[in-house]
């Protein structure tokens, strides 16, 4: 580093090496502020790109605003580093007072939500002010902290483009320690408002020790240059590609984290290090300018450093267009990052997978802003003011390259074609920085011909449109029908005429055709179980066929929320006959929306409400299982209102089971457990939160049974004992078991960041899911914990009715010995179930349970 700074004065290396290092802290604080911002909003406005771009853009429009109006300032700070320091506590003050408006604007969010949801784009403008109100005091002030510095420490117009492309890195190099601390670290140890304090602490720190160093120093040697210079031709050209160079790097990371989407499990670990790698190679492209414009040196005329910046420029386009290929031939054809590797194994490959794609694009991209720092250096304006200058240009430019890249290029051109795009728009730039008329004379034939190369090439033999952008299986026949890409990502239909399956992102199967009796059983089960279900909300909708199994009820309004418009496009299109009639019934309401976000802002209230099965380790999912949803939820039933939370037990373990579980039962005044199958491998589960702490009524659920046309002709007994056998605890009453796990909370989303790690050790043979015999374990110990015989929820039912319960544990436990070849431990639990039911539901289960066992 010591060659980088650079510095003359104000004083002693110690000095400078200290300011550096605060400017380090800074960069590392903003960062986790930006982190905590951005994921605090989306629990208030929703989780939808929509939703995520708007708070991102006021994000970039405060640092942009705040570049420039401080870098005006700057040109006529007479103690810079004390005003640096001021900055720093309206950064800490600012995100103080953001939990107090935060907590007000969910006061009132309601209250717009009532007004404003069916007007979407009202509502988006909304959002941008409230967003705005939160986010710019920070950020103006943050903006302002790279101007103030370079205003300290340059003192030379000549230190212009190696200090300004020091601090500019060092400052992105926090930024990437902040992105590994708040994405890895600190909000699994010390949850998110412990990681909050910390960085408001280090901000602080930043602050005294900067006005420790203020030294009152007189005007540096550049104190005659001003901030309102006219910059004429040359300043518009430098402040236009500065912008471009934004929005195209901004472009770049929304392009390269949906293609490195595709071949990762995109937990909250896979985002963030995608994040940190790509601002180390923004860092790395900083470091690479300074050193460019230190081997420049003096350039009165400007053309060499033109010449060098066109030759980045036609480098980043080069490098930027052969990423596609590199992805496809370094995934083997877009397979699954980490194979059998633990948890360090696969965060490594992932890093490691990032670092290949990304680190030679990025890097060249990422110095060309740094870059014009030394292309300007003769401009005659004050460093803080062209520095300013510069970053607003380039941060505005961001904005406008994320909702582009986001919004209209993925959409419309989809993953591949968008980053030749952007390959081709950084060799055009290359090409219009080498016909400067400044460059007249000059060695321009590097760029030029460079870039020339790399046109020719992506517009005919290197088009990487040709790629696939969903792997199809080479051990399976089933063909690719249909692909849709979105801002919220790639959906892929894959199967034939008899199975279909509905895929995000290559490896999130979201649904598919081939379990639909079980599907439409998980809107089934929490419909019986209310006294008079006239209304349900169904959160995920999924291929939909689990919305459809409410159809057979006689229900007023169904209302289906689904957050990617692709997948209810894909349910529309390929699973019309599956979802019988959902898209045609005037009872159904297909909403487009996060559904968290939806519940909590509608007045609306509903009798049953249906959370579909989510991966728990991916991004964003571990909100779905918080103390704070689970309220939203309760506050949205009816009186007797049923939440069913069904879950994939073979993707949880029994520690996040057992903490979902407990924090249900700090929300709702009863929840009991309920099985949605007999599988031993796959098992899947329902947590019903009750609004009501009152005993399943008998005669309402034979009354709810007869209102289902394929149970009218059942008998009484049969269909009651065929819903009693699916019930496996009262989860209330089994406290002991839960009270050593935690609770998950928005505050301390600790599924969030749990999951993902048990998912990685279950590959690699260090930990298992709650299957099997685990499970049989765990039902039994709750069934004893709540002890059944007493089971406050079973109360009206008699002795007979309660014997199909402790049925249905001998059933389930038949299955798993069953699918395990153990036919003898099978036997005696299978003859216990003959005996506690109707004779008529043993020969039915008996003859899935001998399926089962030839299946295996």
């Amino acid at each position: 580093m010591h060659w980088s700074l650079q510095l003359r004065e104000p004083a002693n290396v110690l000095h400078k090496r200290i300011v550096a290092a605060l400017f380090f802290a800074s960069g590392f604080a903003g960062l986790v502020y930006q982190v905590l911002w951005l994921r605090q909003l989306s629990l208030l406005f929703g989780s939808t790109a929509m939703a995520a771009a708007t708070t991102l853009a006021v994000f970039f429009a405060g640092l942009s605003l705040g570049s420039y109006l401080w870098g005006r300032y700057a040109a006529r700070a007479r103690r810079p580093l004390r005003a640096y320091a001021v900055l720093e506590i309206g950064v800490a003050v600012s995100a103080l007072s953001y939990f107090v408006l935060l907590d007000l604007y969910h006061a009132v969010y309601p209250w717009l939500f009532a007004r404003l949801s069916e007007q979407p784009s009202a509502f988006v403008g909304v959002k941008f002010l409230l967003a705005a109100g939160l986010l710019l005091p920070s950020t103006v002030f943050m903006g302002g902290t790279l101007p103030l510095i370079g205003q300290h420490l340059i003192r030379r117009a000549a230190d212009l483009g190696p200090t300004g492309s020091a601090l500019y890195a060092i400052n992105t190099l926090g930024g990437a320690g902040g992105a590994i601390t708040a994405g890895f670290l600190l909000p699994a140890a010390i949850g998110f408002s412990g990681t909050y304090t910390v960085a408001i602490a280090v901000t602080l720190a930043v602050a005294v020790l900067a006005l420790s160093l203020d030294r009152g120093e007189s005007p540096p040697h550049h104190a005659a240059a001003v901030a309102d210079a006219d910059d004429g031709g040359e300043g518009a050209f430098a402040y236009g590609l500065a912008f471009a160079s934004g929005a195209l790097t901004l472009a770049m990371e929304v392009l390269w984290t949906r293609m490195l989407a595709q071949v990762l499990h995109n937990s909250v670990y896979s985002f963030s290090a995608v994040l940190v790698t790509f601002l180390v190679s923004l860092a790395a492209g900083a470091f690479l300018a300074g050193v460019l414009a230190r081997r420049v040196g003096a350039d009165a005329s400007g053309k060499n450093s033109l010449v060098v910046l066109a030759t980045l420029l036609a480098l980043a386009g080069t490098a930027t267009g052969t990423a596609p290929f590199l992805f496809h031939w370094f995934t083997g054809g877009l397979a699954y990052t980490g194979g059998t590797s633990g948890f360090a194994g696969y965060v490594a490959s992932v890093f490691g997978l990032a670092f290949v794609v990304t680190l030679v694009p990025v890097t060249l991209a990422g110095a060309v802003l740094p870059y014009l720092f030394k292309l300007r250096e003769r401009a005659g304006l004050a460093p803080g003011a062209l520095i300013g200058r510069l970053i607003a240009a380039n941060t505005a430019g961001a904005i406008a390259g994320s909702l582009v890249a986001g919004f209209v290029a993925l959409p419309a051109l989809g993953l591949w074609t968008s980053i030749r795009a952007v390959a081709l728009t950084y060799l055009v730039l290359a090409l219009w920085a080498a016909s400067r008329d400044s460059l007249q004379g000059a060695h321009t034939w590097i760029p030029r011909v460079t870039a020339a190369i790399a046109v020719l090439a992506l517009t005919t033999v290197a088009d990487p449109a040709d790629l696939p952008i969903v792997r199809s299986n080479p051990d399976s026949s089933k063909p690719i029908l249909w692909v849709a890409e979105g801002p919220h990502g790639t959906v892929a239909v894959v199967g034939d005429d008899e199975y279909r399956a509905i895929k995000l992102n290559n490896y999130y199967t979201v649904g598919g055709n081939g379990a639909a009796a079980n599907d439409r059983r998980q809107a089934t089960l929490p419909l019986l179980l209310h006294p008079a279900p006239r209304s349900a909300f169904f959160l995920g909708m999924g291929t939909g066929i689990t919305a459809s199994g409410a159809l057979r009820h006689p229900l007023e309004r169904i209302d289906v929320c689904e957050i990617v418009p692709e997948i209810i496009e894909a349910s529309r299109r390929f699973f019309h006959d599956d979802v019988q009639g959902l898209f045609e019934d005037p009872r159904v309401r297909v909403i487009t929306d996060d559904g968290k976000h939806y519940l909590r802002g509608t007045s609306e209230h509903y009798d049953v409400v249906v959370s579909d099965l989510f991966t728990p380790w991916r991004a964003g999912a571990g909100s779905l299982y918080t103390v704070e949803h689970y309220r939203a939820v309760r506050r949205r039933l009816s009186a007797n209102g049923v939440f069913a939370q069904w879950l994939p037990l073979y993707q949880l373990s029994r520690g996040d089971f057992l903490v979902i579980a407990r924090t249900m039962v700090e929300a709702f005044p009863l929840v009991t457990l309920w099985r949605g199958d007999f599988n031993g491998d796959f098992p899947v589960v329902a947590l019903m939160g009750h609004a009501s702490n009152v005993p399943l009524d008998r005669r309402a659920l034979v009354r709810n049974l007869r209102a289902m046309p394929l149970s009218a002709e059942t008998p009484e007994e049969v269909a009651e004992a065929l819903t009693l056998i699916f019930y496996v605890a009262n989860v209330t009453a089994a406290q002991s078991v839960l009270s050593a796990s935690a609770v998950n909370s928005d505050a301390w989303p600790v599924v969030e960041y749990n999951a993902p790690v048990v998912q990685r050790q279950v590959r690699a043979g260090r930990a298992h899911w709650l299957t099997g015999s685990d499970l049989i374990a765990l039902f039994e110990e709750l069934g004893k914990a709540a002890e059944l015989a007493a089971d406050p929820y079973l109360a009206r039912l008699d002795h007979e009715a309660r014997r199909y319960v402790a049925a249905g544990l001998d059933l389930h436990a038949a299955f798993v010995y069953q699918e395990r070849g153990r036919v003898a431990d099978a036997k005696p639990r299978v003859d216990a179930f003959r005996d506690a039911v109707p004779y008529a539901v043993y020969l039915m289960m008996n003859r899935q349970l001998n399926e089962r066992g030839r299946n295996s």
